[in-house]
Formats: structure tokens, C-alpha cells, sequence
């Protein structure tokens, strides 16, 4: 049998309720609070993802028009020993028509990635600020496929009026 509660015991009791109840309320709450905040990042990341999605939809000729043009114009690699030496080349005709001065060309082997084959020269340049814009604007046109990996371009110590290049200097033929 069970003895009867005096006030005090069924005021702790009372008390212990209370607490367990609101310990119990945060945690659910907190827990509720926590999915909450991670469904909305979640629904926002996922109508970005849907409008980008939308927009290359949008935009499916323009995509394949381009597909069909890099496909015509790309040029194909025939021969990977000679691809370096021949844009190497190309850069030397192209720096001495424009005034720059070419400095430690290395030729580096070809990289073969799924989008592109890609023939990379390294080298330094000197020469004044005009010439060396007039060179890179002459180096990129649409229809080469010539890109810069990398530049570092710096102010010559010896002669404020000249510019120091280290480029890398690629030229992507189409994929393999």
C-alpha cells in the first residue's frame, strides 16, 4: 500500500514535474528549431540549384550553337612533339612584330584532360607596358584557343619604364 504525500513531498514532486516538463520542452524544441533552420538553408540551396538549372534550360540553343562552333573551330592536335614548338613559335613571331623581348622559353609536355589537350610554353618577357598589352591582345583571339595559365607581372628594378613577365602560356586542341 501506498502512503499518503505530505505538502512538502507533493510540492518537490510538483517542482520535479515542472522541471522535467520544461527540460523536455527545450530539447524538443530545440531539436524542431535546428531541422527548421537546416530545411530552409537546404530549400534555398535547392531553388538556386532549380533557377540555374532553368536558365541553362533557357538557354539550350545558345549552349549547343556554341558546342557546334568550338567543335568546327577547335584545332586538332596532330602531333603532340611538335605542338609546343609550334606555339612557341608563334609566340616569338607575334613578340618580335610587337616589340617584346622573350626571355627562358621552356617548352612543357602535353597535358591531356577530358575537355581539352593542352600545349604549355613558359617563359619571361621584357618590355615596355604598351607592348606587352599589345602582345597579350594579340596573343588571345577567340579562334587560337590560346590562354595564359598563369602571369606575374612586375615592374623592371633596373628601368621603371620597362615591365618583367613569367607567363604560362598555353594552347588548348580539342580533346583525344
Amino acid at each position: 500500500m501506498s502512503a499518503q504525500l505530505s505538502t512538502r513531498e507533493k510540492n518537490l514532486s510538483i517542482a520535479v514535474g515542472v522541471i522535467l516538463f520544461l527540460a523536455v520542452t527545450f530539447f524538443v524544441g530545440d531539436y524542431f528549431w535546428k531541422n527548421h533552420t537546416r530545411l530552409t538553408a537546404d530549400l534555398a540551396a535547392k531553388n538556386r540549384q532549380l533557377q540555374m538549372v532553368q536558365s541553362l534550360a533557357a538557354d539550350q540553343a545558345l549552349w549547343e550553337q556554341r558546342g557546334k562552333w568550338l567543335t568546327a573551330k577547335q584545332p586538332k592536335l596532330a602531333d603532340a612533339d611538335s605542338g609546343g614548338v609550334r606555339l612557341l613559335e608563334q609566340i616569338k613571331d607575334l613578340a618580335k612584330a610587337k616589340g617584346v623581348l622573350l626571355e627562358k622559353p621552356v617548352i612543357r609536355p602535353v597535358v591531356y584532360k577530358p575537355d581539352y589537350t593542352g600545349v604549355t610554353v613558359e617563359l619571361e618577357t621584357k618590355s615596355t607596358w604598351p607592348a606587352l598589352i599589345a602582345f597579350l591582345s594579340g596573343l588571345q583571339t577567340p579562334e587560337q584557343f590560346i590562354v595564359l595559365d598563369s602571369a606575374n607581372l612586375k615592374i623592371d628594378t633596373s628601368d621603371q619604364t620597362q615591365m618583367r613577365g613569367k607567363f604560362k602560356i598555353a594552347r588548348w586542341f580539342a580533346p583525344k
